[in-house]
């Protein structure tokens, strides 16, 4: 089977959701032509983000009217890739003028992984001009902002000071029919952030992770990057799936306790989609998918303490994707959804 999921951030959304699920829809739709045709985990994440990255109605990317600026009026990203397969990742931070910086990531993991033999290490992550530098060498599309300025819409939220969508990201994750699990994160970050400000979403493993193992699993988050970055959210999480038996439900509500106690006592201010595949009896499974009559699957979560987040996810037994904008029942507290994902080999 094959697997993708996204995310348009955690936040306060408004009514009129059409746009942002509707972006979710292309984005799926493009990681499972990846998928569908035989493609990578990392490639589908890649495709998926991109879409998000170019929509209107995101946070993310390198213009637009719903994305973030600093203090002084500009767009700076973060943004990073992590592929379960070899563990290793590709992020790149406070990036200024990359139009897609989830390629510019994509590309450092990439370059690492094929040059992981040579003496000279290459970079897993970049930020500001050198960032930029290599997004140029590679060939990845830029942005002059003197041809296309900051979208008037942005410009207008910033001169107003809104900071109401602080905490809008989008990602995705994915597992490919090898098995293999891929996670990808991308932000323009919080409104009137310092200029300079790398979020999680550009830190290494803060934004997104993914192994493959005992239990495979890919995270990407969004939230108030500081919260997250702090908290070490993911890590708790990480942790808590490879040495627990509990209930996903339990893991998760774990992990947000635990969290919280490493952030200071605060709550963390944010959301996570997630997969996990245990794997633990790896030659049954091989043997109970080949049957017929039992279907491989994955447990399919989300999970954020914010007003609303934005989901969408899309399996090789879909025939269209299924998005949804999530809303707290009770504010104050962790919303938690868990579902299993059959699929077809």
């Amino acid at each position: 089977m094959w697997f993708a999921a996204v995310h348009i951030g955690a936040g306060k959304h408004g009514r009129d959701t059409a746009a942002a699920e509707a972006s979710m829809r292309v984005a799926l739709d493009a990681a499972g032509r990846v998928l569908a045709s035989g493609g990578t985990a990392v490639a589908a994440a890649e495709a998926a983000v991109i879409v998000l990255e170019d929509a209107d109605a995101t946070n993310a990317g390198c213009n637009g009217p719903h994305v973030n600026l600093t203090t002084d009026g500009r767009v700076q990203t973060d943004a990073s890739v992590a592929d379960g397969a070899t563990g290793m990742i590709g992020c790149c931070g406070a990036v200024e003028g990359v139009r897609n910086p989830i390629s510019l990531a994509a590309h450092l993991l990439r370059n690492q992984e094929a040059h992981q033999e040579d003496a000279r290490q290459p970079p897993l992550f970049l930020v500001g001009d050198g960032a930029v530098a290599a997004a140029r060498e590679a060939g990845l599309s830029t942005i002059d902002y003197s041809l296309e300025p900051v979208h008037a819409s942005a410009l207008k939220k910033h001169e107003d000071k809104a900071a109401q969508f602080l905490l809008d990201t989008v990602g995705a994750i994915c597992l490919d029919s090898s098995g293999v699990a891929a996670a990808a994160v991308s932000s323009a970050g919080i409104a009137l952030k310092q200029p300079g400000r790398v979020g999680h979403a550009g830190c290494p493993r803060m934004g997104c992770c993914a192994r493959i193992g005992s239990s495979t699993y890919a995270f990407s988050c969004t939230g108030r990057g500081e919260h997250l970055m702090q908290a070490g959210l993911l890590q708790h999480l990480e942790r808590h799936i490879v040495r627990s038996e509990a209930p996903l439900n339990t893991i998760i509500n774990d992990t947000f306790q635990e969290a919280k106690e490493w952030n200071g006592g605060y709550p963390v201010e944010g959301g996570v989609i997630g997969f996990v595949r245990r794997n633990g009896a790896a030659k049954k499974r091989r043997r109970d998918e080949s049957s017929p009559r039992v279907k491989p699957q994955v447990d399919f979560f989300t999970a954020f303490s914010t007003p609303s987040m934005g989901i969408g996810m899309l399996s090789s037994s879909d025939t269209a994707p299924h998005t949804h904008i999530l809303r707290m029942a009770n504010p104050g507290s962790l919303s938690v959804h868990v579902c299993t994902i059959a699929g077809k080999s």
